[in-house]
C-alpha cells in the first residue's frame, strides 16, 4: 500500500527476460542486427561479463527501493486495566476496572491496534505478557525489561497503551465520527526530571511523534486527541526511542468506544510515518 519495495532479484530477472527477448530478435534480423543489439544493451551487476553466444550482458548497476516497512511494537505496562462493563462486555474483575481476561483489558485494544496497522501494511509485534502481577506498583520494572529486548531488535516507534482514569475535568468523555462513539486520547512524554533518575529520555523525540500523531487525531475529528503532557517521570522511555504512552480513554468509557477509535489512532500513526519522509 504504503511502503513499496522492489527486490534486486525481481529486477535482474525481468532484465534478463528483456535480453532474452533481444537476442532472439537479433537472430530473426540477422547476426548483423543481434550483435548491434547486444553492444546497445549493458546492464551491469557482476564486475564480470556473463557470455552467451554471441550475446554479452554486463550489469552496470541495480538501484534497490529504499522504502523500507515501519515496525511498531506495542506493549501494556498496566495489562489489566479494562473499561466501564456494559450489555455487550461482561468480565471477571481483579478489581474494580480491571482483569485479567484477555478479551476485556488492554490487549483487546491492542489486539485491535495492532491489526488496523497491519491493514496498512506496517509490521506490528504486540506484546501480551502480563506485567501487572504481581504488584501493580512494579509494573513498570517488569516491562521495562520487555522493552529493553524490544530496542534491541530495533522498532520505528514504541507504545504503552494504556486506559486512563475518568476525571470530569477532562472534558467530553466521547466524541462522535460517523455515527460512532469513540474514547478521547492523551499522549504522555517522560523528561525524566524527578527525583532519582540516572538516565534521562529523548524526550524531545518523543514528544515530536506524539505531537504529530495527537495532531493528526484531530484533523480526522476535533477534540479526538487531549493533547500531549510533559510529566516528569520516565515512563520506561529512556529505554527506546521514538517512545510513546498512549491513554486510551478512561474508565468510564466502554470497550466498544475504545474498539472504534483504533482505525483512527492507526491512520494518526501511518500520517507521522509519512511525515519522516
Amino acid at each position: 500500500m504504503r511502503f513499496f519495495a522492489v527486490r534486486a532479484k525481481d529486477l535482474l530477472c525481468w532484465l534478463i527476460s528483456v535480453m532474452v527477448l533481444f537476442f532472439a530478435l537479433g537472430l530473426i534480423i540477422g547476426n548483423w542486427g543481434g550483435e548491434r543489439l547486444a553492444q546497445a544493451v549493458s546492464i551491469d551487476l557482476n564486475p564480470d561479463p556473463v557470455e552467451m553466444d554471441d550475446f554479452s550482458l554486463e550489469v552496470i548497476s541495480v538501484v534497490s527501493s529504499s522504502a523500507t516497512v515501519k515496525r511498531v511494537y506495542i506493549y501494556h505496562t498496566h495489562t489489566y486495566e479494562a473499561y466501564e462493563m456494559d450489555a455487550q462486555n461482561q468480565y471477571k474483575p481483579t478489581e474494580t476496572w480491571r482483569t485479567a481476561d484477555s478479551q476485556h483489558n488492554m490487549i483487546r485494544v491492542g489486539a485491535e491496534l495492532k491489526k488496523r496497522l497491519e491493514e496498512a501494511g506496517i509490521q506490528v509485534t504486540h506484546d501480551t505478557t502480563a506485567y501487572e502481577p504481581p504488584r501493580l506498583s512494579s509494573a513498570y520494572s517488569r516491562s521495562l525489561e520487555g522493552l529493553k529486548a524490544a530496542a534491541q531488535e530495533g522498532y520505528d516507534l514504541y507504545i504503552d497503551l494504556h486506559r486512563d482514569s475518568y476525571s470530569q475535568n477532562n472534558g467530553p468523555n466521547t466524541v462522535e465520527q460517523e455515527g460512532k462513539k469513540m474514547i478521547r486520547f492523551l499522549f504522555l512524554i517522560g523528561q525524566g526530571t524527578g527525583n532519582g533518575f540516572d538516565e534521562r529520555p529523548e524526550w524531545e523525540k518523543n514528544q515530536r511523534a506524539a505531537q504529530i500523531i495527537s495532531d493528526a487525531l484531530n484533523d480526522q475529528t476535533d477534540n479526538l486527541s487531549r493533547g500531549v503532557s510533559l510529566k516528569s517521570g520516565r515512563y520506561n522511555q529512556q529505554a527506546a526511542t521514538p517512545a510513546i504512552l498512549i491513554e486510551a480513554g478512561n474508565n468510564k468509557n466502554t470497550l466498544n468506544e475504545a474498539l472504534a477509535a483504533m482505525p483512527s489512532l492507526a491512520q494518526a500513526i501511518c500520517q507521522y510515518f509519512d511525515s519522516l519522509e
